[in-house]
């Protein structure tokens, strides 16, 4: 068995090799007749070729499987529309009555008497103890110390800038005008005429000539003398006096108080509210809630639409021409002259007193007091020294005196400065702002108005009256009834405990600790600032100015106002359609030149000799007020209070309120209950059958005629020998191969499945 499997494996094997090997099946061309070398030696043998659309074996019994085709029918699904009669439940509304019960509330009213609890105020008295702060006032003897000035006169050194003028040269820039003629292109609006036709409307009756008188705003150019103040300038230089304040700071011993607190502990009596709780029984009522149903008449607004006929006014634009004057400013260059204020500074020389002082130090002699005699010192003795050094000659300044033959009085030398005030005239130059008026030209654009005449389409409106139908939407009201639950309420009588809170008043007794102050003398070292005032001048150039009135001439433009008249066309009646020419102003722009003369500036630099005043430091000594502060020891009275403790009492009213049982009589609405039989109308949906025609779509099997392809097995190979070849799909016979219904026809060179292609 296992040998017989083998073989039939090896079998089908070598079928299916030869079949690819000779390219029929799998190529999709067939087994050709004349088989290669290659096909051959794979054992294909002669394999007979396929042609035409049957495949057929050759004698040696090739590999291909030879194909026929039989005609079956096949059924296949198709899709049906039929028509079936389908049962159909509908509603009818009809309306139907019943009687229903209905339970209604009666209401009466019922006097009940009620135990309520009232708390009555009622006032009381106490006496009550507290401690009052007094004042009690005292004397008490205080030292303090007294700042006294003292004044002494002190030498002080101080140094003081003295002013002198030196000549500097000082470049500047002043800003030229001139005029250049510059080429400017402007653009202007150029009108020019087109002619189009346009549809209108016209009326053909008659036409009525309407005059109508306008107003026209017209300019008119004028100007004004102005007269406007200018502030110019000027410098001066003013004397001014100022004061310094000095500080002299010293330091001086102060006495104060200090108020030290302390604290005492105080019994006081206090009263408290203390509370305590009752219970009492409380009758109130409930208002219970319950629902009824009620049968309720209500309105319903219903709208429907109407057709109405409604009038309009309609507005039928046409257009006319109409001549229409309007004004064009055209500009023309004007050339005007003007003054304009220019300031300059000239040099003003003047002399001016000054004292100066050429004073120099120069040697004097001052004679001392002989030395003695045992000294032995002589100028001309050794012991001296040389003649010149024993003789205090002033530093070598002067020569030395005779020499004595004993110990003559030594005479010595200091420099000793003198005086020599000089006083004479020095020129100083100053500087003086002078102004004159300089003539310069200016161009100046004016307007001249030119009137010109142009045609303006106008639109005009006629008012025509039309009808059209509207939909108008109007109300019906219509009754109906409904079923209304309605909440009402009875009452219950219930009981309830509550808990009242009262109080009572006890007295206590607490330990309150009281702050309690003393004074205390204290001293401290306070520095105490002295201002010293000193005055001083200095020379603050102020800049001032005056005003000076000057006038130029404004242009203005003033509206006057014109009456003119226009005939204006009023057509009526029927309307036809016509055609016409009208003309179109249009405006196209030119670009133009012109000559402007324009102001520029330019800047030229120039050199000037300036006084500049400087400064130079000198020392100075001066006598000086200086005040100092001594201090002395003083007594003096001083009234003080100080506060005491006082216990004083006072009646006290308090409120205590005081429950009291009270009764009332009110009034309580109770409801009885009744029950009524009442018709009620009711609508209920009845069902009723009937048939109806319903389009189906059916799935129906439709009988088809195909072509299907049969697949045999070769003449000269055995399938039987094979043991198990049954069990095999590749060799298994294609006679007893399952038809697929619905497949399409294979075609010859379409591949074998024996191969896998």
């Amino acid at each position: 068995m296992f040998m017989g499997l083998t073989a039939a494996m090896l079998f089908a094997v070598s079928v299916h090799a030869g079949c690819g090997d000779c390219g029929g099946c799998a190529s999709g061309d067939g087994c050709v007749a004349e088989a290669s070398s290659a096909c051959g030696g794979s054992g294909c043998g002669g394999a007979s070729a396929i042609s035409g659309g049957s495949a057929s074996y050759g004698a040696g019994g090739g590999c291909a499987p030879q194909v026929t085709y039989q005609t079956q029918t096949v059924m296949r699904s198709q899709y049906v529309t039929e028509t079936r009669m389908v049962p159909t439940t509908s509603y009818q509304r009809q309306t139907q009555t019943r009687m229903k019960n209905v339970t209604k509330q009666v209401a009466r009213v019922e006097t009940r008497q009620q135990t309520y609890t009232v708390n009555v105020p009622q006032t009381q008295t106490r006496t009550e103890t507290y401690d009052v702060q007094v004042a009690v006032p005292y004397t008490e003897e205080e030292a303090y110390t007294v700042q006294v000035p003292v004044t002494t006169q002190v030498e002080q050194s101080y140094q003081v800038s003295v002013p002198y003028t030196e000549d500097v040269e000082q470049s500047y820039q002043v800003t030229v005008p001139y005029t250049e003629n510059v080429e400017q292109s402007y653009q202007v609006t150029v009108p020019y005429t087109e002619t189009q036709t346009q549809s209108y409307t016209v009326n053909v009756p008659y036409t009525e000539q309407v005059e109508q008188t306008y107003t026209v705003q017209v300019p008119v150019q004028k100007s004004r003398t102005e007269t406007y103040q200018v502030s110019v300038p000027y410098t001066e230089q003013v004397e001014q006096s100022y004061t310094v304040q000095v500080p002299v700071t010293s330091t001086q011993t102060q006495t104060y108080q200090v108020s030290v607190p302390y604290t005492e502990t105080l019994t006081q009596s206090y009263s408290v509210q203390v509370p305590y709780t009752e219970t009492q029984t409380q009758t109130y009522t409930v208002n219970v809630p319950y629902t009824e149903s009620v049968e309720q008449s209500y309105n319903v607004t219903v709208p429907y639409t109407e057709q109405v006929a409604q009038s309009y006014t309609v507005n039928v634009p046409y257009t006319e021409q109409v001549a229409q004057n309007y004004t064009v400013r055209v500009p023309v260059q004007e050339t005007k002259t003007a003054y304009r204020t220019v300031s300059k500074c000239v040099p003003v020389t003047t002399m001016q007193t000054v004292t100066k002082d050429l004073g120099s130090y120069q040697c004097q002699a001052v004679a001392a007091a002989p030395a003695p005699a045992a000294s032995g010192c002589g100028c001309a003795t050794s012991s001296c020294g040389s003649p010149c050094g024993g003789c205090g000659g002033c530093e070598s300044s002067c020569g030395c005196a005779a020499p004595a033959p004993a110990c003559a009085p030594v005479v010595s030398y200091r420099k000793v400065y003198v005086p020599n005030v000089v006083t004479e005239q020095v020129p100083t130059t100053s500087y003086q702002r002078t102004t004159e008026k300089v003539p310069y030209s200016y161009n100046v654009t004016t307007y001249t108005c030119q009137t010109q005449t142009r045609m303006v389409p106008v639109t005009k409106c006629r008012t025509e009256t039309r009808q059209r139908m509207v939909n108008v939407t109007k109300h019906r009201t219509e009754t109906r009834t409904r079923t209304v639950q309605v909440q009402k309420c009875r009452q219950e009588q219930r009981t309830r405990d509550y808990t009242v809170t009262k109080y009572r008043t006890e007295t206590k007794t607490r330990e309150v600790p009281v702050t309690k102050t003393r004074l205390e003398t204290r001293t401290r070292e306070v520095p105490v600032t002295t201002m010293t005032t000193e005055t001083k001048t200095r020379m603050v150039p102020v800049t001032k100015t005056r005003l000076e009135t000057r006038t130029r001439e404004v242009p203005y433009t003033e509206m006057t106002t014109e009456q003119r008249s226009r005939t204006v066309s009023v057509q009526k009646c029927r309307q036809e359609q016509r055609t016409r020419d009208y003309t179109v102003t249009k405006y196209r722009t030119e670009t133009k030149t012109k000559s402007v003369p324009v102001t520029r500036t330019r800047v030229e630099t120039k050199t000037r000799t300036v006084p500049v005043t400087k400064t130079r430091v000198e020392t100075r000594s001066r006598m000086v007020p200086q005040t100092t502060m001594t201090s002395e020891q003083r007594t003096r009275t001083v009234n003080k209070t100080r506060m005491e403790t006082q216990q004083r009492s006072r009646e006290v009213s308090y409120t205590v309120n005081v429950p009291e049982t009270r009764t009332r009589n009110y009034s309580v609405t109770v409801y009885d209950t009744v029950n009524e039989q009442v018709p009620e109308t009711y609508s209920v949906c009845v069902p009723v059958q009937s048939m109806k025609a319903v389009q189906v779509r059916v799935c129906k099997q439709v009988p088809t005629t195909v072509q299907v392809p049969v697949y045999s097995a070769p003449a000269a190979v055995s399938y039987e020998s094979a043991p198990s070849y049954q069990s095999a799909p590749a060799v298994q016979s294609y006679e007893a191969a399952p038809v697929m219904q619905g497949a399409p026809v294979m075609q010859t060179g379409a591949g074998c499945t024996t191969c896998g292609g």
